[in-house]
C-alpha cells in the first residue's frame, strides 16, 4: 500500500507528463503577432504529425495518475482537515474531479487544431487558408475548452488561493502563486525569451500544487 503522500505526488508525474505534451503541442506551432503580413495576428509553423500524436497520448496517460491524486488528496481535505463543508473546498474539489476528464480532452482536443493546419498546408500551400481552417475547427470546440479551463483552472485557483489565504490549510501563505492560472500568468514572461516557452506552465502550476499538498499536508500519516 502506498502512502497518502506516494498517492499524490502521482499527481506531480502525471503533471510532468502533460507539461511534455503541452509542449509537443505548444512550442513553434501557432503565435500571435504584430506583424502586417500574418494572418489574423497569428503566425503558424509545419510541425510533424507524430508530435501531436505523442501529445494526446501524455495527456492521456496522465489522467490515471491524476485520478488517484485527486482521490487522495480530496480523501486528506476531507477526512484529516475537516473541509468538506466549505464552499472555497468544493470549487477546489469540483475542479480536481473536472481536471479527471478535462486534462485528457485538451490534449487531443488542441492537438486537432495544428494537425488540420498541417493538412491545409499540404493540400493548398496557402497559410492564410490553413488557418481559416484551422479556426474553423477550433469554434466547434471553443465552448468545452473555455468551460472546462474556468471549471478546472479558475475553481482551483479560487478553491485554493482561498484557503491558503484563510490559513485552512498547514502551508505558507506564499504557496497560494502554486496554482494553475497564477503560474501561467507569470509563464506569460517566458514568451518574452522565445515565444511558445509557457506551453507547460498550465500543467507546472497543477504540479506544484501537488507538490505543496503531498509534503505540507501528509506529515506524519501512515499507509492506509
Amino acid at each position: 500500500m502506498k502512502t497518502s503522500r506516494q498517492k499524490i505526488l502521482l499527481g506531480c508525474a502525471a503533471m510532468v507528463l502533460a507539461m511534455i505534451g503541452d509542449y509537443l503541442l505548444g512550442f513553434g506551432t501557432f503565435s500571435m503577432t504584430n506583424d502586417p503580413n500574418a494572418s489574423m495576428g497569428i503566425t503558424a509553423s509545419v510541425v510533424p504529425d507524430w508530435r501531436y500524436a505523442l501529445s494526446s497520448m501524455l495527456g492521456f496517460l496522465c489522467v490515471p495518475l491524476f485520478t488517484v491524486a485527486a482521490v487522495e488528496l480530496m480523501k486528506v481535505m476531507e477526512n484529516q482537515y475537516g473541509l468538506g463543508g466549505s464552499k472555497l473546498y468544493r470549487l477546489f474539489r469540483i475542479a480536481n474531479w473536472g481536471g479527471i476528464l478535462y486534462f485528457a480532452f485538451i490534449h487531443i482536443g488542441i492537438c486537432m487544431l495544428p494537425v488540420v493546419f498541417n493538412a491545409g498546408m499540404e493540400a493548398t500551400g496557402d497559410t492564410a487558408a490553413s488557418i481559416n481552417m484551422t479556426l474553423r475547427v477550433l469554434k466547434s470546440i471553443a465552448v468545452p475548452l473555455v468551460l472546462g479551463f474556468i471549471l478546472c483552472d479558475g475553481f482551483a485557483a479560487i478553491g485554493w488561493i482561498g484557503m491558503v489565504v484563510k490559513g485552512m490549510l498547514p502551508v505558507r501563505k506564499i504557496a497560494l502563486i502554486c496554482n494553475p492560472v497564477i503560474i501561467l500568468l507569470l509563464g506569460q514572461l517566458l514568451n518574452l525569451v522565445v515565444e511558445g516557452l509557457d506551453s507547460g506552465t498550465e500543467s507546472l502550476g497543477w504540479g506544484l500544487m501537488y507538490l505543496v499538498c503531498a509534503i505540507s499536508l501528509t506529515k506524519g500519516q501512515k499507509t492506509h
